[in-house]
């Protein structure tokens, strides 16, 4: 059976539980989910400097069915997912992750230590693009479904990322760049185990890219 994946569905107080067997449905909670990462100084945490990987840079590969409107909030987002992932602060949050059950340690990791997560994240190579190291290939197509729950999904059989005009249109970048990060993640493999694994790699990782793109939008705008 073909496992499709989607990112980041829209909730509000209750869950939204997807009928169709063959989606995996994701939820996106505006400020309830907390990323936690263990603290310098705090027992669990590891210096990190010594970890060290080759730029990662995002390109938007294909891009349809964006008006420039919306090219203009894409862009944005382009631009900083590709300066957060590139940051010592990133790769220390990455690195540092702790779980829900306090560990340092993600979720649906493929067997995977942080570490390794974090570099095979910034090694870029998506299972389908495997010869294209350290970049973010993005195949992006919008979309417009009025009724459905499903802010973006994409299939593990295609480059293609789907994404919902019906939420883009109200999503601040720095959103975007969050919602981006974590279904590119599924292209690298990474999946989760039900909607609510947010201290998966897809979600949890793109929660810190969230989170810290609005800082750095805001940075930029001060450039």
């Amino acid at each position: 059976m073909k496992i499709w994946m989607t990112a980041f569905m829209l909730m509000a107080s209750t869950s939204f539980a997807h009928h169709a067997i063959d989606i995996e449905a994701s939820h996106f909670h505006r400020g309830e989910v907390q990323i936690k990462s263990f603290a310098e100084g705090e027992e669990g945490h590891v210096e990190t400097y010594m970890v060290q990987a080759d730029r990662l840079v995002v390109k938007p590969m294909q891009v349809t069915g964006f008006s420039a409107q919306s090219m203009e909030k894409l862009n944005k987002a382009f631009a900083a997912l590709e300066e957060v992932v590139n940051s010592d602060e990133f790769r220390d949050r990455v690195i540092n992750f702790k779980n829900k059950k306090g560990e340092r340690a993600f979720a649906s990791n493929n067997g995977k230590t942080n570490e390794e997560i974090y570099l095979q994240f910034m090694e870029g190579r998506e299972n389908l693009q495997p010869n294209t190291p350290n970049e973010m290939n993005f195949f992006l197509k919008q979309y417009y479904k009025r009724w459905s729950a499903v802010i973006g999904y994409t299939s593990p059989s295609t480059n293609v990322i789907n994404i919902n005009w019906k939420f883009f249109q109200n999503y601040q970048p720095s959103d975007v760049a969050g919602n981006l990060c974590h279904e590119w993640i599924h292209k690298i493999g990474f999946g989760h185990a039900s909607a609510s694994e947010h201290d998966s790699v897809p979600y949890a990782i793109g929660y810190i890219v969230k989170e810290m793109s609005g800082k750095v939008l805001k940075e930029m705008e001060l450039r």
